[in-house]
């Protein structure tokens, strides 16, 4: 596995780097620790770069005592890290190094969340999380799992192509004992729009309930407890994020369902939506673009 952690210094940061270092992961781990120096734009003719240096120094320095607190998380004969720092844009620089080093998964830091720090679209872990080619691990410093406890683990699954994939790729490794599976199937109430049209509740439940019981038999293998919920709701989005704080999850699992320029627009989709009102973790899956 190829994981790229973006790191600012910050505890938020390193906290990110922690959760993760516990995660288990399948096979040989290569970790890159990044650095993004963001360099503000000069509109005064150069004059106020004077102190371009110093600050250069002062950053590289700050940055080369995080990387070094965070390798300190991962040892082991199959674990390698590699320190980067690059210049630029914070996000668009995360997300092109990604790219470049064709990394599995970015784990970054997501900044609190307050009604208002939840929809800042230009918050830093926003922007990677939505525009990143890859899978994306958005981990909330301020709910971070108990150590000692089971790792709890809510899934949303709804039988599409990235679903199966965010499946696939989280029963690629052995969680252990330790980690507690909640499978989330959603039926969403009718729209007002379809409200004429009949509808046979009793044969969606029944589809829902078979759809992820195939499921259930790819997790049970990998984890120490599975256990499935039906659910409905007006909007997927929010039925997955209040579910999940009912639960007291430490962690939301989903396949992100689309990239097209048209499908970035709607704020409204379900995985905007739970990575800006989740109280917990999210890992945004891409693995289905592996195969495309």
């Amino acid at each position: 596995m190829k994981a790229l952690i973006a790191t600012d210094g910050s505890q938020n940061a390193f906290e990110a780097a922690q959760l993760f270092s516990r995660l288990p992961h399948s096979g040989p781990l290569e970790v890159h620790i990044l650095t993004v120096i963001y360099m503000p734009p000069d509109d005064s003719g150069g004059m106020a770069y004077a102190w371009l240096p110093e600050f250069i120094q002062t950053e590289e320095a700050r940055a080369k005592e995080g990387f070094e607190k965070i390798a300190a998380l991962f040892q082991g004969e199959d674990v390698v890290t590699n320190h980067m720092i690059c210049h630029g844009h914070v996000g668009h620089t995360i997300a092109e190094e990604a790219r470049k080093i064709n990394a599995d998964l970015i784990v970054i830091g997501a900044q609190g969340h307050t009604a208002i720090a939840r929809v800042l679209l230009g918050s830093t872990s926003d922007f990677v999380a939505t525009q990143a080619g890859c899978s994306v691990l958005a981990v909330r410093a301020d709910h971070v799992p108990d150590p000692v406890g089971p790792l709890r683990v809510v899934i949303a699954y709804d039988g599409s192509k990235p679903a199966e994939a965010a499946i696939d790729e989280f029963a690629a490794s052995s969680w252990g004992p330790k980690c507690h599976v909640q499978l989330v199937h959603v039926l969403p109430h009718a729209s007002l729009f379809s409200r004429a049209v009949a509808v046979d509740v009793a044969t969606a439940k029944r589809e829902g309930e078979k759809l992820i019981a195939g499921v259930v038999e790819k997790l049970r293998p990998v984890v120490a407890e599975v256990s499935t919920h039906l659910l409905e709701g007006d909007a997927i989005g929010p039925v997955i994020s209040d579910f999940a704080k009912a639960q007291q999850a430490d962690l939301i699992l989903l396949g992100d369902t689309g990239r097209s320029a048209l499908s970035q627009l709607f704020l409204g989709s379900v995985t905007r939506y739970v990575l800006r009102h989740a109280e917990c973790s999210v890992w945004v899956s891409r693995a289905h673009r592996d195969s495309e």
